[in-house]
Formats: structure tokens, C-alpha cells, sequence
């Protein structure tokens, strides 16, 4: 999206999909520490035949290799996770690796991302957790989205009043919440949708310059969710 001042342009895709960004997730290599794959988590390789192709987009989008990884048949060594930082939450809604606000790491995931010329993108992410992972993480972005219902982001030297509306969807996996993300400053808007199925989270983001501010968004999500569905 981009503002509708004509001094500056909200650098959202760009900032969302740039390589070694803060939102962006890197897939480590196995070490001896990432254990082998169990039966009730999808590795990354798995995640990754679940990720939705680029056909399913409007003309124009290609894929984005920056973006675009998953981490292989090993799963990544259990880790801690951190503390919730809602402080420092907000701003990384208007990135594509959303899930990072959680907090929770992962076992293992695949991504993908998907740009066009208009700097217009839809990124995809599906993560594998252990235990009651998954259900935290879906409660951890619960709250950020509701700490960050109003927050104001300077990109550019352009401040904008950012709304993020969250509403709860019924009947799409176990779990699922939708955000739209506007400011008036704003051309177009974001929508991002996150869907636990079991011990699985999906996670979208689709940011775009029309008016339906990328609502398409949770389509594609509940297509992703059926395929999960199918794999477990």
C-alpha cells in the first residue's frame, strides 16, 4: 500500500519482504542438535508441499526467493520461548513474518512470498509446534492484535494513524483470526489471517493498494488450512 501524501510512499511490501529484514525468518541448517522428524509434527519439507502456488494470485505476482524458504526434513532443537514483547509488537504487524510477535519458536516451517510491480504482496507461512505450542502462539497474537488496535508508524518521514480491526472467524480450522490493518494516510491496506489446525499454524499477509485491502487474504488461508487438514 502507499500513502496518499504525495511526499512519501509506506514502504509495506517492501519493508515485509526484504532480505535480512527484522520480520524475516532465515531456515537454519541441520545441526546434531535438530532432531528427526516425529509422526505428529510436519517437517519443513512436508510444510512446504502444503504452501499455496503462485497461480492462485492475481496476474502480475512472482515469486520473491528472498522470502521464500522452509527448514528441511529436520526439525529445529527446541528452544525457550520469549517473553511477550507488546512494546515493541505493533510495528511488526506491517511485516510478513507476523508470527514472530508471538514470541513461541517453532519445531519447524516453510514460507513463501509472493511481490508484483505494484510492490502489492502475499506471503504465506505454515509453522509446526511441539506440545501446546500452537494454542499459545494463537493467544499470544490474540493479544497483540489487541494491544495494537491503534498505534501510529513513521515510515519515510510520514507519520500514519494505523487501525487494526480483529475479528474472530468460525469454521476455518480450530482456531482462526483475521486483522485488517488501515490508515488514512494509506492507500489500500493489509489483511492478515492466522489458522491453528492441531499443532499447526498458518499464517497470512496480504497487502495491497485497493480498497478491498487484501481480503482475499482469508480465501487463500482457508484453502492452505484444508490441505493441513488433509496432511495430519
Amino acid at each position: 500500500m502507499v500513502t496518499v501524501a504525495t511526499t512519501a510512499v509506506l514502504p509495506f511490501a517492501l519493508t515485509a519482504c526484504s532480505s535480512g529484514d527484522a520480520g524475516g525468518k532465515s531456515a537454519p541448517s541441520a545441526s546434531p542438535k535438530a532432531g528427526a522428524p516425529k509422526a505428529d509434527l510436519l517437517n519443513g519439507t512436508r510444510l512446504k508441499s502444503l504452501l499455496l502456488p503462485v497461480g492462485v494470485l492475481p496476474k502480475g505476482y512472482h515469486a520473491d526467493p528472498h522470502a521464500t524458504r522452509d527448514t528441511g526434513k529436520a526439525l529445529q532443537a527446541p528452544s525457550s520461548s520469549k517473553a511477550l514483547d507488546l512494546a515493541g509488537a505493533c510495528p511488526k504487524l506491517e511485516a510478513s513474518a507476523w508470527i514472530e510477535t508471538s514470541g513461541v519458536p517453532s519445531a519447524s516451517f516453510a514460507q513463501a512470498d509472493f511481490v508484483n510491480a505494484s510492490q502489492e504482496e502475499f506471503n504465506e507461512e505454515v509453522d509446526s509446534y511441539r506440545d501446546t505450542d500452537a494454542q499459545t502462539v494463537m493467544k499470544r497474537l490474540e493479544k497483540v492484535l489487541t494491544h495494537c488496535a491503534s498505534f501510529k508508524d513513521t515510515s519515510n518521514g510520514t507519520t500514519a494513524s494505523v487501525k487494526v480491526k480483529t475479528t474472530t472467524v468460525p469454521k476455518v480450522g480450530d482456531q482462526t483470526l483475521k486483522a485488517v490493518l488501515s490508515a488514512p494516510e494509506w492507500e489500500g491496506g493489509t489483511t492478515l489471517v492466522a489458522t491453528r489446525v492441531g499443532n499447526v499454524v498458518i499464517t497470512t499477509f496480504y497487502s495491497v493498494q485497493s480498497g478491498d485491502m487484501g481480503a482475499a487474504g482469508l480465501d487463500l488461508t482457508k484453502k492452505i488450512a484444508a490441505g493441513v487438514q488433509h496432511a495430519k
